[in-house]
């Protein structure tokens, strides 16, 4: 999933930077871009799933900013849920705190590290089918 400007038309034009799908209708970013925490930058979450050629196109129904362990990151409440299923786990911010120390302060290996995503692979997690990542899909049923 990416975060992109808002209204971008282009398959990849526009893309600024990833993040995870923590909720179904919650998103973290690690190192959120200029603009997007004091609101000058309007954006929408792409969320696709394992081989689903349909992609999902959400805004953003706020955006707040966690401030753990010296590190930014923005946290996106969803105007909706996605039907997709969530592609990490917030981790504790005690975890995620010393998770960003022992990485010199690199959020994004941090938070993996602390259980996204990378080990967070296709199988069948909150209802989501394993060959597609979607909740309740009707194809696998």
């Amino acid at each position: 999933m990416s975060i992109r400007t808002e209204g971008a038309a282009q398959p990849h034009g526009g893309d600024l930077v990833p993040g995870w799908l923590v909720e179904p209708d919650r998103v973290v970013v690690p190192d959120p871009p200029p603009g997007l925490l004091d609101g000058d930058l309007r954006v929408e979450v792409l969320l696709a799933g394992l081989g689903e050629g349909e992609v999902e196109r959400i805004s953003p129904a706020g955006v707040n900013a966690v401030r753990v362990g010296g590190a930014q990151l923005a946290v996106l409440d969803l105007e909706s849920a996605s039907r997709y299923a969530p592609n990490a786990v917030m981790p504790e911010l005690v975890e995620l705190a010393a998770a960003i120390a022992a990485h010199g302060g690199d959020v994004r290996k941090a938070f993996e590290s602390a259980g996204a995503p990378g080990d967070v692979g296709p199988r069948r997690v909150g209802g989501a089918c394993t060959a597609h990542n979607v909740v309740n899909c009707e194809r696998c049923q």
